[in-house]
């Protein structure tokens, strides 16, 4: 019989994984059955044969991606069920979690054809809303707001969405906790006080969502694209054509540069088309001024009634 601790298991998109390594951004769950996903401590090549390099860090091939990142060490994402690591002697724990967490799930997301949208979401009358847009634009902000207002938390900065011919659009949770930049924080009235800092950013901190963080696939309703206006007016929601739709949806895809090199452009192109037939897409413009927040919501819960 090994001596071997049982590995915790924890939830992360819809998926249990199971890991060598301790992943106290994610919640624990309990599940019968083998994990859908295992991390584990494991020698990992230096090279990718017949990879194609991506991201200065990242080679892909239809089954595998690597990651080699300096002072970290290198990760292995194969087939959608495995993430091997290979530590760097002195990688700090946060550091090596902020890449198996962002970039090698990423990679298992699209391995297991589950469609990884960059957007915060948050639940408004059981309906899943997401924000997407790009860096800067407010995801984060609109998520914490809503929050704020009594609304829960489904995901932050990534959201896993399934898509199949059958069912609508399934959106899953991810961590429990907003990044929010410190000026967003002091505009929100939030104190930082007692906040962890992010690990990458030494002016983000990881708020905790109030109320309960939403643990189960929520059917998504809207998607919202996140843009300022270019002066002071009011924030105006105005849907967005299928067409273009589609290519916000393809440039929204976390990781996109992953989806040619493992061979899924087409599969991807059907997803975006899918979610584009079932869901309401919206571009949403905004004053940069944080007293116009509360004139967006009002337009989210307008267009739900």
């Amino acid at each position: 019989m090994s001596d071997r601790p049982p590995q915790p298991t924890y939830a992360l998109g819809g998926l249990t994984v199971r890991s060598d390594f301790p992943l106290p951004e994610l919640p624990p769950c309990d599940t019968p059955n083998a994990a859908d996903v295992r991390i584990i401590r494991a020698n990992v090549p230096k090279s990718l044969p017949g990879g194609m390099q991506v991201m200065a860090e990242a080679r892909v091939t239809p089954q595998a991606v690597l990651l080699d990142i300096p002072s970290v060490g290198r990760i292995l994402a194969v087939g959608g069920r495995e993430i091997r690591v290979d530590a760097a002697p002195d990688c700090r724990a946060e550091d090596l979690r902020l890449f198996i967490l962002g970039s090698a799930f990423g990679a298992i997301y699209l391995q297991r054809g589950l469609f990884p949208l960059h957007a915060s979401v948050v639940v408004v009358h059981g309906k899943a809303i997401a924000f997407a847009g790009d860096p800067g634009a407010g995801k984060s902000t609109m998520a914490a707001w809503l929050n704020r207002q009594g609304y829960p938390v489904l995901s932050d900065d990534v959201c896993v969405i399934r898509v199949d011919a059958d069912h609508e659009p399934l959106a899953f949770p991810a961590f429990p906790r907003i990044k929010l930049w410190k000026d967003t924080l002091s505009a929100l009235g939030l104190n930082r006080k007692g906040l962890q800092k992010d690990y990458s950013r030494a002016d983000k901190y990881h708020l905790p969502p109030i109320g309960d963080f939403a643990q189960e696939a929520v059917p998504l309703r809207q998607i919202n694209f996140l843009a300022f206006s270019k002066d002071e007016s009011s924030p105006e929601l105005e849907p967005v054509q299928p067409a273009h739709a589609v290519s916000l949806l393809r440039d929204n895809t976390y990781r996109f540069q992953f989806v040619s090199p493992m061979g899924l452009t087409k599969r991807h192109f059907v997803a975006c088309t899918r979610i584009v037939e079932s869901v309401a897409m919206y571009t949403l413009s905004r004053p940069k001024r944080f007293s116009a927040l509360a004139e967006c919501q009002q337009l989210i819960e307008d267009c739900l009634t």
